[in-house]
């Protein structure tokens, strides 16, 4: 069963108003949801965000690395726009960045992982 929660607070300590979860057409997950959901057979997109040296260093195997800069020009890469996608990067700044994106381009299923450490 998946669970998913939204936290009230980001990753910088800034309050998230309670309705960004209906407003943004996006939900936070945890680690653990996140993983459960990826090992599912459902198809899911695990998309890291960061740049290429932090995804050469380390990364969630079976993750997509598309960098946060290129995100706009490289949608073309990901699947249809109801597929499930999770996003993470370092800290999560990057991964609110990828989320506004892919929201306002009509991406409908999207988790905000944040960041690579919250993976179990």
């Amino acid at each position: 069963m998946l669970i998913v929660f939204r936290l009230t607070t980001g990753c910088d300590g800034t309050k998230i108003p309670e309705d960004t979860e209906n407003f943004s057409g996006f939900k936070y997950i945890s680690g653990e949801e996140a993983k459960e959901l990826f090992d599912s057979n459902d198809p899911v997109v695990l998309l890291d965000v960061r740049n290429r040296d932090e995804y050469e260093e380390n990364h969630i195997t079976g993750s997509i690395l598309i960098p946060v800069d290129e995100l706009e020009e490289r949608l073309s890469e990901l699947p249809d726009k109801n597929t499930t996608i999770i996003v993470y990067c370092a800290a999560g700044r990057r991964s609110a960045a990828a989320v506004d994106i892919l929201v306002s381009n009509g991406y409908t299923n999207i988790y905000n992982m944040q960041s690579i450490n919250n993976w179990p």
